[in-house]
């Protein structure tokens, strides 16, 4: 996982540059006269960014894209300032959806740069929390995979909420909480879990689970493993068959310590786990002694 910046657009300034780009009069006339109700919703978005409660935030019925969400407005008036006046290339708000978008250099802060960035996912869905639909603070770099694996719900307890790029602790990005074991089969695996430190708070260790299943983490990280852990073995086998074990062990722990890769991303966790597994580090790999003819 990766942490951003939080865009430095002001929510209220592109809330405008969407409502300007609306042709009808009346329609944008409708819009400016709920500005009001556009900074309250700021402010809640604020508010619960502050206390970690996004889940708490007001939610607009399933479907219904006729129903009053706030003031005059509407789910699909609200929606449509996203879909109509912000993401195609045409429209003036279209330059803060592409700076948001290269901010993250093209690595998925969701799943920690195994996907490249796409498009811009709601944290908070659209279909849910329409009045957040150009809210720059829940706009964030995605990947496709992480986008469409991703559900259009949003849990309702605090426990259920994945993490925020933007507005989350620290830590959640810079300490380990994501782990793997060694599994010695043929070809030999790692499975990924989701091990937060028991000192972290209950919630907090819930909100990681959700994350880490939400965005199919462990199957995803074990696929990308399966290649470099080949990889590693040839190795041994070859470039480095004169290291001792031990030697091969410290080999492994650069890789787990390596500032290249990120703490809970899928690499870095498989150095972790290599350099921990005795009997990885320990092992030839020579390859069979050819059988008689």
């Amino acid at each position: 996982m990766k942490q951003l910046s939080l865009p430095p657009h002001g929510a209220a300034d592109v809330f405008f540059t969407c409502v300007n780009a609306v042709p009808d009069p009346l329609a944008r006339a409708n819009y400016i006269a709920n500005h009001h109700h556009m900074v309250e919703a700021i402010s809640a978005y604020s508010a619960a960014s502050q206390e970690k409660t996004w889940c708490s935030l007001p939610r607009a019925a399933w479907g219904q894209a006729d129903a009053i969400v706030v003031g005059s407005l509407s789910k699909s008036n609200l929606t449509d300032l996203y879909s109509s006046y912000m993401v195609p290339t045409s429209m003036a708000a279209r330059a803060t959806y592409d700076e948001i978008m290269v901010a993250a250099n093209g690595k998925c802060p969701f799943c920690g740069g195994v996907g490249i960035v796409t498009t811009l996912d709601h944290y908070l869905p659209k279909s849910g929390f329409p009045l957040y639909s150009v809210l720059p603070a829940n706009l964030v770099p995605c990947c496709k995979d992480c986008n469409t694996g991703k559900s259009s719900s949003f849990g309702v307890q605090p426990g259920q909420q994945p993490l925020h790029p933007y507005l989350d602790d620290p830590k959640f990005f810079n300490e380990r909480w994501i782990y793997a074991t060694v599994q010695n089969g043929n070809p030999i695996g790692l499975q990924y879990i989701c091990a937060p430190p028991q000192t972290w708070q209950p919630v907090e260790r819930e909100r990681l689970l959700s994350h880490f299943i939400d965005y199919n983490l462990a199957y995803r990280y074990s696929v990308l493993a399966g290649a470099e852990l080949a990889k590693v073995i040839d190795s041994r086998k070859g470039s480095l068959r004169n290291l001792s074990p031990e030697g091969f062990q410290a080999h492994l722990a650069e890789g787990a310590a390596s500032q290249w890769f990120d703490v809970n991303g899928w690499n870095r966790t498989m150095y972790h786990a290599l350099a921990h597994t005795p009997w990885f580090y320990n092992a030839s790999f020579e390859l069979p002694a050819p059988v008689p003819l």
